[in-house]
């Protein structure tokens, strides 16, 4: 019994060590790689940001048997740019990756991955993915003017921007706000008077002497320009877009457009409960207009219909859409209390397809709601020739 034994376990020994030393089924049955990359990963290092861009090229090598291309390369974000070999490469040579990435406006540590697809040219549905990586730090540069002042034109830069924004500002109100010239030339330049000033804007130059009309502004210096603006004596309503220019002898531009942007909202100051109810109302039969689907070049007109339900006159001070391609016109600008009037709104749709939508703002004299948006909507279909 004991010799039984002893035979059987020499015999699965023997059996095990015979097995073991066989390749796997599974691993017979994988094919073999089509490429080879000298390396998947590079690491930059430190990177100065203000060398802009850093570039690495990943070379590889197909060990197939057969020719292959890279059919595309994707990077994880458009910082990375990727280049590659577009030609088919033979069995045995080489080919390569590059990897360009853009350190400008990006200090710090970064991870970035290509995504490598290579296919077979003789067996298209034999296509394999590769994953490479690039890593580094980005040192950031020292600050400059372009940085301080990004809007450049001609030789002068502003700071933040040409445009100064006043936002929501009440007919009652007065605002000041500055913006920042710097002289970027290597001469001084003179800034002369402001052309095209609306009545209800005054700007100057805040000088180291005080306010003044016209200013030389010294090489790699600055000065401030000051803009009030009264909402008062604008005598107009809701988002209002201005732009003046600034005289220089600049050779590049001389005329510098700057801009000056407000919502300006009536002040109805303080109203009692009681001025409330005795306040003129608007009333509107809908705020919203479905026209179905239509063609292309089709004009939809509707009229919405606007009635004071308040105990004073209502008066409609502007009625304005939101684009070119569509018109609005009140029959009335002025309602008795229970009085309407209807608002026509024309919509033309050539040149445009898809779902659109479009609105038209009417501001009136409602304290509890001056501003209305009328929509306009629907589907348009291109017509094909």
């Amino acid at each position: 019994m004991r010799l039984l034994v002893i035979g059987l376990v020499s015999l699965a020994w023997v059996w095990a060590q015979k097995k073991a030393s066989q390749p796997s089924s599974d691993k017979a049955s994988e094919p073999s790689k089509l490429i080879e990359f000298a390396k998947l990963e590079h690491d930059f290092g430190k990177i100065k940001e203000e060398d802009r861009s850093a570039s690495t090229k990943f070379t590889f090598k197909n060990i197939s048997k057969e020719t292959v291309r890279i059919v595309d390369v994707k990077a994880s974000c458009g910082c990375t740019s990727p280049s590659w070999s577009k030609d088919p490469i033979p069995a045995g040579k080489e080919g390569f990756v590059e990897a360009l990435y853009s350190a400008w406006g990006r200090p710090g540590p970064f991870t970035k991955t290509l995504t490598v697809r290579v296919r077979s040219e003789r067996d298209t549905t034999r296509e394999e993915t590769y994953l490479l990586t690039i890593k580094g730090e980005v040192l950031p540069r020292p600050k400059g003017p372009e940085d301080f002042y990004p809007t450049k034109i001609g030789n002068l830069r502003f700071g933040p921007a040409n445009h100064l924004s006043f936002g929501n500002i009440k007919t009652n109100e007065r605002r000041t706000l500055t913006a920042t010239i710097y002289n970027d030339f290597t001469r001084p330049i003179q800034l002369g008077e402001f052309k095209d000033v609306p009545r209800h804007i005054k700007v100057a130059y805040r000088t180291p002497t005080g306010t003044a009309s016209s200013y030389t502004l010294p090489p790699k210096d600055t000065v401030q320009i000051v803009v009030e603006y009264d909402a008062g004596t604008a005598n107009d309503y809701g988002f209002l877009y201005h732009v003046f220019r600034i005289r220089t002898n600049d050779s590049i531009e001389s005329e510098k457009p700057f801009y000056v942007t407000a919502n300006v909202e009536e002040y109805f100051g303080e109203l009692t409960e009681e001025e409330l109810q005795n306040a003129p109302k608007a009333e509107f039969d809908a705020t919203e207009y479905n026209y179905g689907k239509i063609k292309a070049g089709e004009k939809v007109t509707h009229e919405f219909r606007l009635t004071n339900a308040g105990k004073k006159p209502l008066l409609i001070r502007k009625v304005k859409a939101s684009c070119g391609c569509t018109a609005a016109n009140p029959d009335k600008s002025e309602l008795k209390p229970g009085e309407s009037t209807t608002i026509k709104v024309t919509f033309d749709s050539t040149g445009r397809s898809g779902k659109d939508s479009k609105s038209v703002t009417v501001i009136t004299n409602d304290p509890r709601r001056p501003v209305t948006n009328l929509i306009i909507q629907g589907e348009i279909e291109a017509v094909t020739k």
